[in-house]
Parts: structure tokens; sequence; C-alpha cells
């Protein structure tokens, strides 16, 4: 029997006049969650179920589906900038490509809930009982008319009004808790067609007109639009039921739950988020949940211990021992009681359901099996009652009642609290970018890299920066590369540091962006002299000057703590700065024109450097005209030559060689502040490469710091490329890094730290 009466907006009222409020869940991220995290979700569950003190809780987990063409669009809509054209092209071939290879659509797990709305007792007067005898009379006009012609149902608009008020303050108890939103008529039309079959139709594109007629007095709606989502031809089967329509059919069979043997220990009692990753077909799950008060709760259980009592003395008077369950049950219900009896606490009465739906019988025996067998390993015992297919199939109709006794669980708020419900593995935006899909759910991930500088409520990442890290070969490279590339085609400028020169060629291989591709060589040629010098480098003078010092200070090992040394550096520094012609070779002129032995000493130190040709890139005499333009959406900066010390080489040992390349990093990384610090709406990215080499010196760790909180406040993201995430473990820095990207490695000290950082708990040995 269909239970709907009547819809306005969320609230549904039932053939027995009960009225529920329904609302969908946002789903909650779950995964990696610590031990005291998860409590929390927990304990927040199980207030949102014990603040029913009565009533009835319905709770839908639907395995809905979402249109992959419908999101690549909507992706489409972020894209700006010069190559917008050529994205436009990439996003249509790749959702070509997705959905030859998964379907036009693609499942997404959605979660509701409804709530009985209990109406509170009236002042018993006059005014009214006249009022409730009027109602009850012109609803019994309405059933008349309605059980005559059948064509439509009717609705005080007082009545509405009154539970519309009452919905109010439950969504604001709710909205506490958990992020929800209210359903509407179409809510409920396309989970209906969902459960009687209709697949294939995407959240996204279903329309579902609900038109009303609004009297003075009272609502008017069409019978026929509220039965029209149940279309179908039904045959129940003892097992099954067969779904017919014009152009397709399907299988459905029920389960109930008929026991649970022991405790189902939390965490790790997470039905619904485990059954999300563990099948590769879709599960709906219903919970219908009857509130039983706390005294009444009592004395059931009171009656029940009674009963187990008597078995005993039967048992005793009989001369037989009493048999195990009857003293486990004793056991149990002492502890109920008492634990009733303290905590003053409801317990409810649980009908537990699951649908399992297949395009043929032997698709549908091999997916019950693999379903029933999940719950076998959780020690829940499930059965599909003969004969009871077409009552459980209406339990999950909005406003159902419950339609078997016979399984009934009798449960405490801990128990509903602790299944998971709600929870989700939630990776990367609902749109932007396409980076690959979840092993565990199957669902696409997309990544929106600049959503979390423009304060958008709701979004994932909470911080710009992010880490890729992973052994060598492991994909780390190819992951930050496809996404930067991906940023730069939705409309960002990215400057990429390349000290390996793995990106000389990309102008070749990605020839539709390549009028937009900057490649700058920087070389030991003459015509190259200068260009890393910070005083050319840098458009600010005085951001030259300090940029120089920092680099004298790291080449020479002259510390701030140095009274002798370091004052005479920073004074040649200064008066070189203050010059028409500035140059880092015009800092050793002026340390000779000073001619005492510290003074030349120091430029002695210095000179020393600008033996190698290689150097030749830091130092000039401040006439050099060529500089380093970024105005490009790619820029990709080489530098030829550099020889990077290996990662556990500590700074003491760098060679001359290995300090000069580090130094060059150092100034190429601080120049990115300048494009950091230009326009603010678009976003940009400074991708480090081998971040490992100046993150292992105090000067580049610092710089580093400075890179990404400008990034945030600029609208710019800094990209660590780096081996180890020991690179980037300092809390100054790890704080800050809103992404971690972590790839294949081989060493097991890595791997465990990898899981620290992210606050997984590591149980086993690895």
């Amino acid at each position: 029997m269909f239970p709907i009466k009547y819809i306005d907006n969320n609230l549904v009222w039932n053939k027995d006049n009960e009225v529920f409020a329904y609302y969908e869940l946002i789903p909650y991220n779950y995964s990696f969650l610590s031990p005291e995290q998860k409590y929390l979700v927990h304990d927040s569950f199980r207030q949102l179920i014990a603040q029913s003190r009565e009533g009835k809780i319905h709770a839908l987990q639907i395995a809905t589906e979402s249109s992959i063409r419908s999101i690549q669009e909507q992706s489409k809509k972020l894209v700006t900038g010069k190559l917008r054209e050529v994205a436009i092209q990439k996003i249509d071939d790749q959702t070509e490509a997705l959905v030859s290879m998964i379907g036009d659509n693609q499942v997404d797990y959605r979660f509701f809930l409804g709530f009985k709305l209990m109406v509170t007792e009236d002042e018993v007067n006059l005014k009214n009982i006249k009022k409730s005898v009027f109602l009850t009379f012109r609803e019994f006009l309405n059933e008349v008319r309605h059980t005559l012609m059948n064509d439509f149902v009717s609705m005080s608009n007082d009545e509405i009004n009154r539970y519309a008020k009452m919905e109010k303050l439950l969504e604001n108890k709710i909205s506490r808790r958990f992020k929800i939103r209210r359903l509407e008529a179409k809510d409920f039309a396309y989970l209906m067609e969902h459960l009687y079959g209709r697949d294939g139709i995407a959240y996204e594109d279903y329309v579902y007109p609900l038109p009303k007629r609004k009297l003075k007095r009272e609502t008017l709606i069409k019978y026929y639009d509220l039965i029209r989502p149940t279309r179908c031809v039904v045959e129940e089967s003892q097992r099954y039921l067969r779904l017919e329509h014009e152009d397709s059919e399907s299988y459905v069979s029920y389960f109930t739950v008929n026991a649970i043997v022991g405790e189902l220990d939390f965490p790790s009692s997470e039905i619904f988020y485990f059954q999300q990753q563990q099948f590769t077909f879709p599960v709906d799950t219903s919970m219908n949940v009857e509130i039983v008060g706390n005294k009444k709760a009592l004395t059931t259980v009171r009656n029940k211990k009674k009963e187990l009592k008597d078995l005993d003395n039967h048992a005793y008077q009989a001369g037989n021992e009493t048999s195990s369950n009857v003293v486990e049950a004793l056991d149990s219900v002492d502890e109920l009681e008492t634990d009733l009896d303290q905590s003053k606490e409801s317990m409810y009465k649980l009908s537990y359901v699951i649908r399992v739906s297949a395009p043929d019988l032997d698709e549908l025996k091999r997916r019950c099996d693999e379903v029933k067998d999940f719950y076998d390993d959780l020690n829940v015992k499930l059965v599909r009652p003969a004969g009871d297919m077409m009552g459980l199939h209406g339990e999950f109709l909005p406003a159902s009642k419950r339609y078997i006794n016979d399984y009934i669980q009798y449960v405490k708020s801990d128990f509903l609290a602790g299944l998971g419900f709600g929870a989700t593995q939630m990776l990367g935006e609902n749109t932007g970018i396409y980076i690959g899909y979840s092993v565990d759910t199957g669902r696409n991930v997309y990544l929106q890299p600049s959503l979390a500088s423009q304060g958008v409520k709701g979004t994932v990442t909470n911080a710009l920066a992010s880490a890729f890290v992973g052994s060598l070969g492991g994909g780390k490279s190819f992951c930050n590369n496809l996404l930067v590339y991906y940023s730069v085609l939705f409309g960002g400028q990215a400057v990429i540091l390349d000290p390996k020169s793995e990106r000389g060629n990309w102008k070749e291989t990605l020839p539709e962006i390549a009028e937009e591709i900057n490649i700058v060589n920087l070389t030991s040629d003459k015509e190259n002299a200068g260009l890393l010098d910070p005083f050319v480098i840098m458009k600010d003078k005085e951001d030259g000057a300090t940029l120089a010092k920092e680099i004298l200070t790291f080449l020479t090992g002259i510390s701030t703590r140095d009274g002798d040394k370091f004052p005479v550096l920073i004074s040649a520094i200064s008066k070189v700065s203050e010059s028409e012609q500035r140059g880092l070779l015009n800092v050793i002129t002026e340390l000779r024109k000073e001619n005492t032995p510290i003074a030349n000493h120091i430029a002695n130190h210095i000179d020393s450097f600008t033996n190698y040709d290689f150097a030749h890139l830091l130092f000039s005499d401040g006439t050099v005209k060529n500089t380093i333009s970024l105005d490009n959406q790619l820029n990709i900066i080489q530098v030829a030559d550099l020889v990077l010390p290996d990662k556990d080489t500590t700074f003491d040992e760098y060679t001359t060689i290995e300090l000069l390349s580090v130094a060059m990093l150092i100034v190429i990384s601080t120049f990115a502040l300048d494009f950091i610090h230009s326009d603010r709406s678009i976003f940009k990215i400074v991708d480090l490469d081998e971040a490992w080499a100046f993150l292992n010196v105090a000067q580049g760790e610092t710089l580093s710091n400075k890179l990404v909180r400008a990034g945030r406040a600029m609208n710019a993201g800094v990209y660590f490329v780096t081996q180890s995430s020991g690179d980037v473990s300092k809390e100054s820095l790890k704080n800050n890094i809103g992404l971690k990207f972590a790839f294949r490695s081989t060493d097991t000290n890595e791997i465990k730290l990898v899981l620290c950082q992210e606050k997984v708990q590591v149980k086993h040995e690895l």
C-alpha cells in the first residue's frame, strides 16, 4: 500500500496522518580520522538521536546516480583565461573517455533522515475543541471526495503551517551538529523512482513537477502526481521482486537483520561506511526506528526479566540446569535494566532492511551472497523472509510504517550512532580538475586548487600549499606536472623551478599551449651573466639588497653573530644598493675600497666564487640589460649544470659547486615572491621541484615559509616536490600545507612518517 498522502516541501503526511520532516544529511569525511575524532562524530550522532524522546526516525542510505557529463559541464564554467578554448576541448575529450570507461553516470551514496513531528498537547478550551471538530469534519469530507473521485488530495493550510513551524525548530536543532539540506518534492520523486527500478537518470537531470492549487483554507494536489514516480509493473516472488518498465527490467531482493551475535565494537562497527567501499554494486539501506521512552523501556525489560526468572525457577524445580542461553540473557537484562535506570535513556526498536538490485536473477543471487557474507563477517545475521518482499519494499518509502515485527532489534542510541550513518570517503571537490578516481569507492576525484583562498564555505582544502612526496619513479612528478598543466588550462599562471631540466621539451610535447610556455634556460653563456644577481632579478632595490645579504652570508658562512665580519659585509651591500649600478661584483669593489684586513678577507672570499664559469649567473657589475620575464601562463626556469647535494649531505659537507647551486635556487625562489604578488584575481602556482635541496638549509626553510604565507594571501599555491615527507614535517611549514600527495615508498620509516603526519593510526607493523 502506498503510504504517502501529501507532500509539502520536506514534509510528508502518511495515511495515518503522521507527519515526517525529511532532510538530506550532507556526507562527512570519515577517512583517516583518529579514534578521538571518530568518537566526537559518534557522540554528535548519538546526541542527535537521543534528543528525540518519542516518535519515529527513518534513515535511508540510497545509491543514487550523478551524471558525469553534468559534472564535466559544471567544471567548464570554472575555466577562464587565454587557454579557455583548449581547456574546453580537453574537458570534452576527457568526458568521452570517462563515459566510454564507466558509463554516463557514477554511483553516489546519499543519506536521508526523516523525523516524525510530535504535536504538543494544546490547551483544552472551547475554541480549540471547536477547531478540532471542524478540522475533523473537513478531513472526513476530503476523504469521502478522495475515495469517490480519487482525483486529488487536500490538506488544510492551517495544518501545513502548524507543522512547518515545528519543522523549523527541528531543523535548527539538527543543523547545530550536522550539515543538512531540506528535501524537496523532486527528491522524494527521485527516491521513489529509484526504488521502483527506474535507474540511469542522474539527479541533476531529473525533473518532477508537482503542481498545487492553493485555496483559501486548503491546498490541493492531484493524487496521480503523487503516485506517478511509482509507475511500474511489479511481480512478487517468494524471495525477490521483478520490476518492469517499458524499456528495462530489474530484480530486487530485501534482507532484514535476524540477529546480532555479540557486540559491534566502535570504532570498526561503521557498517554504512564500510559497505560503500566493499561493494562494486549499489546497495540501499533503510533503518526504521521507533523510539521507546525510558519508562516504557524499563517496564518492557523488567517484564522480560520476570519471564527469564520464571524459566530459571521452572528448571530449578524440575531438577534441571538452567540453559546457558537463559543465564546469559538474565545477565544482559540485569545490565540493561541498570543502564536504563541510571541513564534515563530511551530504547529504540530498529527495523534494518537492505535492498539489493540487479539486472538479472543470476547477478542478483551473486550480489545477495556477497552482501550476506559481508554482514556475516560483522557477526550480523541476515535473513530474506519468504513472501515478505513487497512489505519490506514499502519500508523504504518516505513516512512508511514498519512492516514486520518478527525481526525487530532493541538497541540503544550508542548502537545507532556507531553504524557510521553519513560517513563517507571524500576526496577533492565536486567539480574542477579531474585527477583520477578513488580505488575504495570508485568515485571520480576533482580538485580546485584555488578554493582555499576564496573563503568558500565547505571546501575540503584549508591551505593552498601542496606537497608531493615519494621515492624515485613513484609518480610524484607526473602528478605534479598534471596538476600544474590543468591549473594553467583553467586560467592559472605557473612558474616551475626545474633544476634537473626535465621539462625542456614541453613546447614540442604540448603544442596546444606552446605559445603560452616560456622556457628560461639559464646556462653559463656570457649573454646570461648576472641574470640571477639579486640586484638584477629583483625589481625593488630594497628587496635586491635583502636577497644579496642572504646569498652572500650563505656563501661565505658569515653569521649575524659575527661582530667583526657581518657589519663590514652589510655596509658594503648597503653602499652598492644606493649606487646607480648595482651588482654583486660591486660589493667586492666596495669591500676592497675599505682596504682593511677584514674587508679584504671577505672580498677575497666572495671573489673566489667568481672563478667558476657556473657562478657568472650570480655575479654582475650592474650593467646587465636582460631580465627574466614571467608574463606567460606557464613559465619554466631551468639552470644548466646545477649540482645539487645528496639528500643526506650535511650543510658543512657542501662543495663549492653545491653551495652555488643551492644559492641559485634560493634566488629563483625569492624571485617567485614577486610573481606571487602579482594580480590576486589569477590563481598562481610556484612549483619547486627537488625542494629538499633548499628546505635542508636555514635560508631555504625561511624562504619556503615566506612563499607559503604570501601565497595564501595572494591566491597562489606553492608546490613542494620532494622525496621525503620529513622535508616538510616542521610545524611552521606542515600546518600550512593543505594537500599532500603521497606516492610509493619502500622505506618503512618513511611510510610511518607520512601516516603519522596525516594523523592516521598505524595499527600494524609495516
